[in-house]
């Protein structure tokens, strides 16, 4: 990739050369050593106090080509550190004997560019990290060792906590400040005080030792620990949507430390079947503005840049692939207008006034000038003043013998007696929900240049007689029980998917008075498809029984019942999560007669999915030759092409014509438009983008139809402020630039991969750009 030089300046004035080697960063040894330190008013770094203003970016949200784009973005935007977690469960996802850190998982290549871009790191170690990522990041085969309990004052659990630590510190350890790098702050566990009653002693025995455990690391810069009251020795930091009333507990307990807020929820996460959630910027500005006065000097956005829940990531369950969280970089990278020109403008501002903040204490308690109006003065110069009343109307007040008029629930920063910044003022024509996602538009749909289509259930396969479940893979593959086994213990979680296929012969039992067959599963997890003989007969998704009719090809009473069950995302926030279960977990029966202890056999993933057929390379397999059907790609489809296009399982080859696309990675995105078909995962080039889910929002009430139309007064829920209600959760699936073109921008096409679970017409799947296609 050649050699990057450094383009800015640090304090004492040393240039770093970072050389990048297919991938692989190659440090100067010469780095000056950074010193950190901190007190009741604020962190200290080389002596100086900051106020720092911080953005959540997670780098495998994005490519690696991105991380650039996005890190200079948010250096121009006034970011002064990136907070980042540590994701364990996509570095050693399989086991522990396995680290992967290529791709976007290389996290030394984004530290690197931190420091290239003059930008501080907040390291969240965890190794809990919750983030809406799948298993709260912890890796599957935790669940394997016997007797563990996670975040437990429990020995194994200790035990693999420890190793990994370990590693993560001693990989690092030329990124940490005291070696002269980026990390002045690192994280241990995280907002386990929300929890940890759930864990009796125990739990408090397990916080006290986690942070013995960290400073027993020397890594040589402050751990904090957030919403963990019970913690000394570690830096207790605050999360919510608004936290300057936690300011005054957090000194009374903690003198000596300064009140950071490691997360203010700038937006929410959307699940499948809701509405996208939406937070006012004037509210959120709100909120900033009021922890500075109270005496914050560390703010993050949770999220700064969201990105993306590439392949099977995102956690929940049930939360989309898209993790945009409304938040002032969209999920693209590109400017979500007007939060991000407003926080910039605010940022400025804060770090005009840096030193009279900072220089001063914050007053004891503010001046009130009336019930929902208060003044927080710093030296003579400096002061907000805060309205926190609700009413529609503003008020006049009089302060430091001028009038000003403040604007209900906002902050007026003020300095020598000019108002530097005003939470509640929009500029005149400002366009709302101005971002990436409203500017896509279609390329021409002749760039689809052949469509492709195979069964899942069909691949020719001589030693499949597909007696194990459809599209399941050899019976070899298959583990037999009794009744059904979870299925985390089958699939490892390798895989969404876990067949459950078991041989019926009906009794008079099974029958209602009307003749019928219905199907009951009275608890499973969290989605079902379920055929008779490959024949599809209906879907059901959790919390909700399932019961549906069955139909046997003609009328049959003997049939192999087949259940494909899916995860859609695994836990991420929950006490005992070793104790966490997926699949078929309830009695099966049809009609009364009990097929739990029927036999059944157990095979994880999909056929395409464990021969890797989304790879291009891969035509053909040891066991599997994958004879492609061309399908038209007109409107004029024929009959049979059609039919094929109604069955469930079906995979689909698209080749899409590069040529003449723009490929400016800062300013060019595309995204691929899903209306057409219904439930199932995309791949790119070998990349895997994702779920998609055409399922409307229809569990959400969206009391306006835009952003426009709501009041940003009173305190934020999203349940409150949402929009797109009726429409699909998600049609829109973002690829990034350098996947699309696969890492070479003279590539001529990119092929396109999907399973489809039930139907739809990937005649109609649309590549879309922000860039007007000639």
């Amino acid at each position: 990739m050649g050699t990057i030089k450094n383009n800015f300046q640090l304090l004492w004035l040393i240039l770093l050369i970072i050389v990048l080697v297919n991938g692989i960063s190659i440090k100067n040894n010469n780095n000056e050593i950074i010193n950190v330190t901190y007190d009741g008013r604020s962190i200290i770094i080389n002596g100086e106090r900051k106020l720092l203003i911080s953005g959540s970016i997670h780098y495998p949200r994005t490519s690696e080509e991105m991380w650039p784009v996005i890190l200079k973005q948010s250096k121009d935007a006034g970011i002064d550190i990136i907070e980042t977690y540590i994701f364990w469960n996509i570095h050693q996802p399989n086991s522990p004997s396995e680290y992967y850190f290529d791709g976007n998982a290389n996290i030394t290549k984004f530290l690197d560019l931190c420091k290239e871009f003059d930008l501080y790191v907040n390291l969240r170690i965890g190794p809990y990290v919750c983030a809406e990522w799948t298993y709260g990041g912890f890796p599957i085969w935790l669940k394997e060792i016997p007797n563990i309990i996670y975040r437990d004052y429990n020995q194994q659990w200790m035990n693999e906590m420890s190793i990994w630590m370990e590693f993560v510190v001693k990989y690092l350890t030329n990124y940490f400040a005291p070696n002269g790098g980026p990390i002045i702050l690192a994280q241990v566990e995280n907002e386990y005080g929300w929890l940890e009653q759930e864990y009796g002693i125990n739990g408090t025995e397990y916080a006290k030792w986690a942070i013995d455990f960290a400073d027993s690391l020397n890594i040589g810069i402050p751990w904090i620990m957030c919403q963990q009251n019970d913690i000394e020795s570690a830096i207790n930091t605050c999360n919510g949507y608004y936290c300057h009333d936690w300011i005054s507990g957090h000194w009374e307990q903690f003198p000596s430390q300064p009140s950071f807020w490691t997360e203010n929820w700038i937006g929410w996460f959307e699940n499948w079947g809701q509405a996208k959630p939406k937070r006012p910027v004037q509210d959120m500005l709100y909120s900033n503005a009021r922890f500075i006065a109270y005496g914050g000097s560390l703010i993050n956005y949770y999220m700064w840049f969201g990105g993306t829940n590439f392949g099977r990531t995102s956690g929940g369950p049930w939360i989309i692939t898209s993790y945009d969280y409304d938040a002032p970089l969209d999920e693209f990278g590109q400017p979500n207008e007007p939060k991000f020109s407003l926080s910039s403008k605010f940022h400025q501002v804060l770090h005009t006034i840096e030193s009279d903040l900072l220089n001063n204490q914050p007053p004891k308690s503010p001046t009130f000038l009336s019930q929902f109006i208060e003044v927080h003065q710093y030296g003579t110069s400096l002061s907000f003043i805060t309205n926190f009343g609700t009413s529609t109307t503003p008020d006049i007040i009089q302060w430091m013998n001028q009038t000003y008029t403040i604007q209900p629930w906002s902050v007026l920063i003020i300095y020598n007696n000019e108002i530097l910044f005003d939470t509640s003022f929009i500029p005149p024509n400002t366009l709302f929900n101005n971002n990436t996602i409203n500017n896509l538009k279609p390329i021409n749909q002749n760039i689809i240049q052949s469509i492709f289509e195979i069964s899942d259930f069909n691949l020719n396969n001589n030693n499949n007689n597909n007696g194990g479940g459809g599209g399941s893979g050899s019976d070899g593959d298959g583990v037999n029980s009794i009744s059904p086994i979870e299925q985390l213990l089958i699939t490892k979680d390798t895989s969404d998917y876990c067949w459950y296929s078991t041989n019926v012969t009906t009794t008079s039992s099974s029958y209602n008075d009307k003749g019928n067959l219905f199907l009951t599963i009275t608890e499973f997890y969290d989605y079902v498809h379920i055929f008779i003989d490959n024949e599809y007969q209906g879907s059901a998704f959790s919390p909700s029984l399932c019961q549906l009719q069955l139909n046997p090809i003609n009328n049959s009473t003997t049939f192999q019942l087949q259940i494909l069950s899916m995860t859609i995302g695994l836990e991420n926030y929950a006490s005992h999560m070793e104790n966490y279960t997926r699949g078929i977990l309830g009695s099966i029966l049809i009609g009364s007669q009990n097929l739990t202890n029927n036999q059944w056999l157990m095979k994880s993933g999909l056929i395409g999915e464990n021969i890797k057929i989304f790879n291009n390379d891969n035509n053909n397999n040891n066991n599997y030759t994958i004879n492609w059907q061309t399908s038209s790609s007109s409107s004029s489809s024929s009959s049979s092409s059609s039919s094929i296009i109604q069955k469930p399982l079906i995979w689909y080859k698209l080749n899409i014509s590069l040529v003449g696309l723009p490929i400016d990675i800062s300013s060019t995105v595309y995204a691929l438009d899903m209306s057409s078909m219904n439930k199932g995962m995309i791949w790119v080039n070998g990349y895997s983008i994702g779920r998609y889910w055409l399922i409307e929002a229809t569990e959400s009430i969206c009391n306006q139809s835009s952003i426009e139309g709501y009041s940003y007064i009173g305190e934020y829920d999203p349940s409150n402020y949402r929009i797109d209600c009726n429409k699909p959760s998600q049609s829109i699936y973002s690829v990034p630039i350098d996947w699309l073109f696969n890492n070479n921008y003279n590539n001529q096409y990119a092929t396109i991969f999907i399973i489809e679970e039930l139907n739809g017409n990937p005649n109609e799947i649309q590549l879309l750009s922000n860039k007007i296609i000639n």
